[in-house]
């Protein structure tokens, strides 16, 4: 057992010397900071990502120059509010009451599209693509006469919008 002990530590020694008389690296010992302000970062990347970024390099160029090209970009969505109209977690029920709510909100008001969403374990029910918080109160304010009974889960919140 003493024969062992002695052998692995006179390795790990030999090791450790042998470690420490090696040539060090300068890339390797100097803090990225330094690194970057030399220009002496190198980045290595997968076979096609460039191909991949330059596709949507072209796609933000084309979005920030003027065109008279009526196709709609993939994503249209902004940020902006709606009004939340129901919110429940309850396993059975949550799903059933979030369609009747929608139904509800979309047949007094067809002028507001309503959304479904669901983010585990919430069922939520969002009204209008509002590009402001005072149209959103607003709307806000007609649910609240319309329906009384939902007055304690309306709230304006900020969510993507469709325009």
């Amino acid at each position: 057992m003493k024969a062992r002990t002695l052998i692995t530590t006179l390795a790990m020694a030999a090791a450790a010397q042998a470690f420490a008389t090696q040539p060090a690296d300068s890339t390797k010992t100097l803090p990225i900071i330094s690194r970057l302000a030399e220009g002496s970062v190198t980045v290595i990347m997968p076979e096609g990502l460039e191909s991949r970024l330059s596709g949507v390099k072209a796609e933000q160029e084309e979005s920030d120059t003027p065109s008279t090209n009526t196709t709609t970009n993939r994503n249209t969505s902004r940020v902006g509010y709606r009004v939340q109209i129901f919110d429940d977690n309850n396993v059975r029920t949550a799903k059933r009451e979030a369609q009747a709510r929608k139904n509800q909100i979309e047949s007094r008001f067809p002028e507001y599209r309503a959304y479904i969403s669901f983010n585990s374990p919430y069922w939520r029910v969002k009204v209008g693509d509002f590009h402001s918080r005072s149209e959103a109160e607003a709307a806000m304010g007609a649910i609240r006469q319309a329906f009384p009974a939902m007055g304690n889960q309306l709230r304006v919140v900020r969510d993507r919008i469709n325009p």
